[in-house]
């Protein structure tokens, strides 16, 4: 069976050298040491998954992860950050940039793992059915979001969310049940405020998910038709 790839984008070379020394046990492994050649193979060497430091040489990691995700080839490969940098307002700030998760060192080794294979998974699954709720269109099986036609560029994380609350349109769907659906397992580990922060997202790249996408005071959320 051909192993997953993932590249770490990471300057430190005692981190890095851990990291591929790990990994490379179960995946095949790409490093770079710096965001600029960080881009270029993710670019061109296809990764299934990115581990993105932050504080980097020439480009920080917020940049390379918002230039990642406006790049037709590299927009649909899911990030991680990895980093030293782990105030509410980093977390935040990372997320917003377009990182599907987010992970504070020091770190656990098999919290890591499970978050790896997590995101692999949840990429790896796209048999579903097209969902249709009014002009919102949302296609699993090449992860497209069109509104009124036109495309919405989203995060893995945040066309998750949305693809809950459309699948369960008219319902409210508590916090809870979003976080065991999009994170499934690692819900646990999971900070539910974290889906505030990828609803302002979505309401923010679809205006108009604003008057659809309801927040239910102290439950939920609900996707209103």
């Amino acid at each position: 069976m051909e192993k997953y790839r993932i590249l770490i984008i990471e300057d430190n070379p005692d981190t890095r050298r851990f990291l591929e020394a790990m990994l490379s046990k179960e995946f095949e492994v790409i490093t770079a040491e710096n965001g600029v050649i960080g881009i270029e193979f993710a670019r061109n060497k296809a990764p299934d998954l990115i581990l993105l430091d932050i504080v980097l040489p020439i480009l920080s990691g917020y940049d390379a992860c918002s230039l990642l995700k406006k790049d037709e080839k590299t927009k649909h490969i899911p990030v991680i950050f990895l980093s030293a940098k782990s105030s509410v307002t980093d977390i935040t700030q990372g997320l917003s940039s377009g990182a599907d998760d987010y992970i504070p060192k020091p770190f656990d080794y098999k919290e890591l793992l499970a978050r790896i294979h997590s995101r692999l998974r949840k990429n790896a699954e796209a048999t579903a059915q097209p969902i249709q709720v009014g002009e919102l269109r949302i296609d699993p099986s090449n992860r497209e979001v069109t509104f009124a036609g036109k495309k919405a560029m989203l995060t893995l994380t945040e066309f998750d969310i949305l693809r809950c609350l459309a699948a369960k349109a008219g319902a409210v769907v508590s916090r809870e049940d979003i976080l065991k659906d999009v994170w499934k397992d690692e819900s646990h580990k999971t900070n539910d405020r974290t889906i505030d922060v990828h609803i302002r997202a979505l309401r923010r790249k679809i205006p108009l998910l604003t008057k659809h996408v309801i927040s239910i005071y102290g439950v939920g959320y609900k996707y209103e038709k």
